[in-house]
């Protein structure tokens, strides 16, 4: 059950191969970015680079101002460590405000996940609610 105010947020992430997959589902805003930040930041951190870190916003329903910095900032330490950042978004909540802000190609935002190659599975990062 849900407490009032509370905002419904979910990520799971999953290993790959050498790639880390973060799916995300819910409202990304101020109360719900810092769940994500720590998601991304261990996935940063298991990914084997030049792999990419894939950020799937597809069950994104609402992206707001903290949310994009986020996405922004985790960029900068994937690239920091050889590696990517891989946004995934295909609805007009994500889109739009990236479009806006002209992030679309800055962050290679992709309507799809990409198809990773077929390698053993390191195992599952966990899953948060």
């Amino acid at each position: 059950m849900q407490a009032y105010g509370e905002v419904p947020f979910r990520t799971t992430s999953e290993s790959k191969g050498t790639t880390v997959l973060v799916h995300v589902a819910g409202e990304l805003d101020h109360s719900t970015a810092p769940e994500l930040a720590e998601r991304l930041g261990d996935a940063v951190r298991a990914v084997v680079p030049p792999a990419p870190v894939v950020v799937d916003l597809s069950g994104v329903r609402f992206l707001g101002a903290q949310g994009i910095g986020l996405l922004l900032d985790h960029q900068d330490l994937c690239l920091r460590r050889g590696s990517a950042l891989v946004v995934v978004a295909n609805t007009a909540p994500v889109l739009r405000p990236l479009e806006v802000l002209e992030l679309t190609t800055v962050l290679g935002v992709r309507s799809s996940v990409p198809e990773i190659p077929a390698q053993p599975v390191a195992g599952r990062l966990g899953e948060r609610r």
